[in-house]
């Protein structure tokens, strides 16, 4: 149903009934930082089951870039908006709410105050979302596919509950 492989969905479903790891995705990313300055700053391959694509990423000037490529948070908030935008659809697909249409927005901004070493200032504003989609399907069924999405976006938990993570460097 529009673009979503429900049966797919179901038998993963099925199957990670069974054995929880057929639910999971384990990620592996790598990249490098670019010393030449003919280059973006960062690049990274980034695998994907048909393919691999190169993403490179460049800050902007007023932060020490040449602004060649989308900044690494673009990236980020790209995801987050995808993420949700995919999460929203494949619940209107599980929930039998067709869609013809879905365009989604995001909106924040990012304040560069403490990664420049002047105050603690918090450096994300709320992220909105704004999805619109087009479907003969009533209001209260779309409300009721963007209460699923809120509560089953992966990106959402992540911006609701604190991620644990590690950091690590060494001399090569």
């Amino acid at each position: 149903m529009h673009n979503v492989r429900v049966d797919q969905i179901e038998t993963t479903k099925e199957a990670a009934a069974e054995d929880p790891s057929a639910a999971t995705l384990d990620v592996r990313l790598e990249g490098a930082w670019a010393t030449d300055d003919a280059f973006p700053q960062f690049a990274g391959v980034v695998k994907f089951p048909t393919g691999e694509v190169t993403f490179e990423a460049d800050f902007p000037p007023f932060l020490g870039g040449e602004g060649r490529a989308p900044t690494p948070l673009a990236y980020c908030f790209y995801g987050a908006m995808c993420c949700y935008g995919a999460t929203f659809a494949t619940q209107a697909a599980m929930a039998g709410v067709e869609l013809r249409a879905l365009r989604i927005g995001l909106a924040l901004t990012v304040d560069f105050h403490a990664a420049l070493g002047l105050g603690d200032v918090p450096p994300l504003s709320p992220f909105e979302f704004q999805v619109e989609v087009e479907t003969d399907d009533s209001d209260e069924d779309v409300q009721r596919v963007k209460t699923l999405a809120d509560e089953r976006c992966p990106a959402i938990w992540a911006m609701s509950n604190r991620v644990e993570y590690t950091t690590a460097a060494r001399k090569a």
